[in-house]
């Protein structure tokens, strides 16, 4: 019980019900903050940790929960006077051994020249499963950072009403995709981002500053 809980956690992390196609920055417009390089720490013991990405303007997020771990691949925009940050899952929650065995076993696969994505099998599998991009409002209160995620009824209810015309589609009954290039979500995020009902502003995820005691 304690593994799904781990498990869980994790993966519902980032998720939201409104994810998007694209990612929301650009490789011109991606923004970095120092304050971000740290470990942090939320109220249900979760660790985040932001590291850089060789050169670029990406992070790293790994989240551990326990014995469990999740990466995140991210990026960073500002929008007017707002901070965006931008997630898509990159390697799904696993414990630790998992991980080791995993590792053990590709590189027995390695040294007897075993290539797995030339079984057109895996290769199918891993196009239905390609993560979307969820998108949060960050704001920096000195060693703290709140996370915003988006509101989901209210973005909803915007659509229904068609009181914003960003492409989307409907997938089943509570899912959306946002199907809007790059540009037309900052755009978006640009004249509503500001917007206090866009974001959950009475349901942020509170990080503080860890200090390896």
């Amino acid at each position: 019980m304690k593994k799904i809980l781990f498990v869980a956690l994790l993966l519902l992390l980032m998720q939201s019900c409104i994810t998007s196609l694209y990612p929301l920055y650009t490789n011109e417009t991606l923004v970095q903050k120092k304050e971000l390089l740290a470990t942090w720490k939320d109220k249900e013991g979760m660790y985040w940790k932001f590291s850089k990405v060789d050169d670029s303007k990406m992070y790293e997020l790994r989240c551990r929960s326990g014995n469990y771990h999740a990466i995140y691949a991210t990026g960073m925009v500002k929008i007017g006077a707002h901070y965006f940050l931008d997630v898509q899952l990159s390697k799904e929650a696993v414990s630790d051994e998992e991980e080791a065995r995993v590792k053990k076993e590709e590189d027995n696969n390695k040294k007897k020249g075993i290539n797995l994505f030339n079984n057109k099998d895996n290769v199918a599998h891993l196009s239905h499963n390609i993560p979307g991009h969820n998108f949060y409002k960050l704001v920096f209160k000195g060693e703290k950072i709140y996370v915003y995620p988006f509101n989901d009824e209210y973005m909803e209810e915007l659509f229904k009403q068609r009181k914003i015309r960003i492409k989307h589609e409907k997938v089943e009954d509570s899912f959306t995709v946002l199907t809007a290039s790059s540009n037309e979500l900052q755009a978006f995020l640009k004249k509503y981002g500001g917007d206090p009902q866009l974001f959950k502003d009475d349901e942020p995820k509170v990080l503080s500053k860890y200090v390896k005691k």
